[in-house]
């Protein structure tokens, strides 16, 4: 994103040349006294800064966004700074009065306001760095528990498998086969856990790239991977041809990770339904199924953003992933059980392509 950078890092430099116009343009009038030079002194020394400023931060490891960001606060205060000192002179002139050096005075001004908006901005882009580390420590806690509990479950697993080939000398071919396609589903799922760590390092490590995806195309092209894996799913669609997202390539990884949930913790058969509407520049999903429901504390840990603990966290990584993927994407997810017969419902809610 190196065009957001230069723009950034131009705006603050721009800033800083027309600061030191100003104090071109005083020297070079008839007069000047001591303390317009000590006015233009210390517009010279905000120019230099906001000039220098603009180069140091384009080569800063600052993330892109936040420069932009920065620069949108310095812009800020430029314009409303101006604005209001020119409808100050403008008064002034309008009723007889004379505004001694106008561009110098509104030059120190205005530099101080930008300069005091690039600090709030820096302080505003803090903020949200430190909401965005709060959220990535809650990614590793959570990744970090489902992998050692895996790890321990997983070895647990294979070495009673392995103890019971190693002493049992009577047992049978078909036992051997047994425990084999055991050990293989063990390295299956080793394996899944793999591909989803190495989702929420992308959506850690990239920028999201959004492009248009038609919720029923979508569904319709990972039906058969569902109704493969569980065959007994009683699947029903209330979509429209019509509802399109703007989401990227890992919303299909979230969609198929709450069905897969939702089959998993669902009834016998589990019947699931998906919903799909739109409104006010937004879709909204929902994945119903026949199954207990969340518990209260899984409720609160997925739509509260609550911190995990030992005694209190949710049962999978692959409802996490799902909501991560969703955030990434600029939308919502929230779980609940549904009132009536009971049965999990989740709700996520993402940008609607619009024309």
């Amino acid at each position: 994103m190196y065009w957001k950078r230069i723009i950034a890092g131009s705006i603050i430099s721009i800033t800083g040349i027309g600061l030191i116009f100003i104090v071109i343009q005083y020297f070079a009038g008839s007069t000047t006294n001591i303390s317009g030079i000590i006015i233009a002194g210390a517009i010279l020394v905000l120019g230099g800064a906001f000039g220098v400023g603009g180069a140091i931060l384009y080569r800063s490891s600052v993330d892109s966004d936040h420069l932009l960001r920065v620069a949108g606060w310095n812009t800020l205060g430029v314009v409303v700074t101006t604005a209001v000192l020119g409808l100050v002179i403008t008064f002034q002139i309008a009723s007889g009065g004379r505004v001694s050096s106008p561009l110098l005075s509104g030059g120190i001004i205005v530099g101080v306001s930008a300069f005091a908006h690039v600090l709030i901005g820096f302080h505003d882009v803090r903020q949200i760095r430190a909401r965005t580390v709060a959220k990535q420590r809650q990614k590793a806690s959570v990744v970090n528990r489902f992998v050692r509990h895996n790890l321990r479950h997983s070895a647990q697993m294979l070495l009673g498998y392995g103890e019971q080939l190693r002493s049992d000398a009577d047992i049978t071919a078909q036992d051997r086969t047994d425990l084999g396609q055991k050990v293989v589903n063990i390295g299956s799922g080793l394996s899944d856990t793999q591909t989803k760590i190495k989702v929420i390092d992308d959506l850690v490590d990239r920028d999201a790239e959004t492009y248009p995806i038609n919720l029923m195309s979508m569904i319709n092209s990972k039906r058969g991977e569902w109704e493969k894996s569980y065959p007994d799913m009683i699947l029903t669609l209330d979509v429209t041809d019509d509802v399109s997202i703007l989401a990227g390539d890992y919303i299909e990884k979230a969609i198929s990770e709450l069905v897969e949930n939702a089959c998993e913790y669902g009834g016998d058969p589990p019947e699931i339904t998906i919903r799909g509407s739109q409104a006010n520049e937004k879709v909204q999903i929902e994945i119903c199924d026949n199954g207990d429901g969340f518990p209260e504390d899984e409720q609160q840990l997925i739509n509260q953003d609550q911190d995990e603990t030992k005694l209190q966290h949710s049962s999978g990584l692959g409802l996490w992933l799902s909501k991560w993927i969703v955030e990434y994407y600029d939308g919502q997810l929230s779980v609940e059980t549904q009132s009536g017969d009971g049965g999990g419902k989740v709700t996520v809610t993402l940008p609607q392509l619009t024309n």
